[in-house]
Formats: C-alpha cells, structure tokens, sequence
C-alpha cells in the first residue's frame, strides 16, 4: 500500500525548508514547483499555454514572469491556468515513486485540487514571516508579497484538518527535529 502525504501552506510558509529535511532524512519527495518547471519545457504544454495565454510566450518559451501578473491579477485567468496546468503536474507527480511505500508531495494550494491524500502535513508561519521570505527570496515590494498571500486566504484553513501542523517561525534546528520527529513516526506507523 503506497501513502501519499501533502504536504501544503501559503506561499513562504516553509515548505521547501521541510521537504529539504525530508530528503536529507532519506524520505521520496516530489515538489510540486519541480515538476511544474520540467513542464514549462514540454512543446504540448507551451503550445496550450500559447494558444490561451499568447502575450506570455515568446520563441516557444513561457515568461514565468508575464504569465505570474496575469493570474495575480485576474482570479478567472487564474482558474484557467490551474485548468491547464494541475492535470498535469499530478499525472507527472503520481508518476514517480511508483514502488514507494511512502511519498511526500510538496503542493502549494491543496484546497485547489481534486486529488486525494493519505495524510496532509501543513506549514504554518506568521503572516510577517512570510511576507519577509517572499520579498527576500522573489525580490518583489512588500505589497505585492502581501497581495499574493491574500490570494492564498482560504489556506490557513487547512491548518483545522491537516492530520499534523509543523509551525515554521525561523528557527531551524527546532523545525529540523519536528520534522525528524514527524517522519520517524509515519515511518514506524507504515513501514
């Protein structure tokens, strides 16, 4: 029996620190932004993303940059890229491990997908926290940070159904042992 474990939050939550451990402790991950970013290079996929969204492809190659402000800024054109797009990802996501017993799955917005999960692990970090990590690590205003998080709203709701909250305000060894503490678990429970 394969277990399939999301793990989810708002954009600058942490989730990529989390996952990071999860590898270094030997664990299958699958980032959700990984695949997404192999996508980005398959000629179907740019010539579907050329066809609804033409100003953002230039020379058959997607301006990550251009197509962010369009969906940032129109929750419908929003709605169509994940039309586009998730089927995708979680065909090439599900893919791989196949002869796992257990996988990790970093995805950002798990209220936005039909797919199911065994177990669901969110990040959770305070508003200032993130909008620091963002603007540090996109180089974008503090505004716009915060804009993005709005849109992300719905997320914090997650938290109340997630079967485990790792709360992630910016001290790493401590992160790093809830973390170990968590996955030794799921793997005494399932292996």
């Amino acid at each position: 029996m394969m277990v399939r474990i999301a793990i989810c939050g708002g954009i600058g939550s942490g989730k990529s620190a989390v996952t990071s451990i999860l590898r270094d402790l030997g664990a299958k991950v699958v980032v959700a932004d990984e695949i997404n970013a192999a996508l980005l290079c398959d000629s179907d996929y740019v010539r579907e993303i050329s066809n609804t969204f033409p100003t953002v492809v230039h020379n058959n190659v997607i301006n990550k940059k251009e197509l962010a402000e369009i969906i940032y800024r129109d929750e419908g054109q929003r709605r169509v890229l994940m039309a586009i797009a998730h089927p995708r990802i979680y065909e090439r996501m599900f893919a791989c491990y196949p002869d796992e017993e257990i996988v990790f799955y970093e995805i950002p917005l798990l209220s936005e997908t039909p797919y199911s999960f065994d177990r669901v692990w969110f990040v959770n970090a305070d508003l200032e926290s993130r909008v620091r990590r963002i603007v540090a690590r996109d180089a974008v205003e503090e505004g716009r940070a915060r804009r993005i998080i709005a849109l992300q709203e719905g997320e914090s709701s997650l938290a109340a159904d997630a079967d485990v909250v790792i709360e992630n305000m910016g001290d790493m060894s401590s992160l790093r042992e809830r973390v170990k503490c968590e996955y030794y678990s799921i793997l005494r429970q399932f292996s």
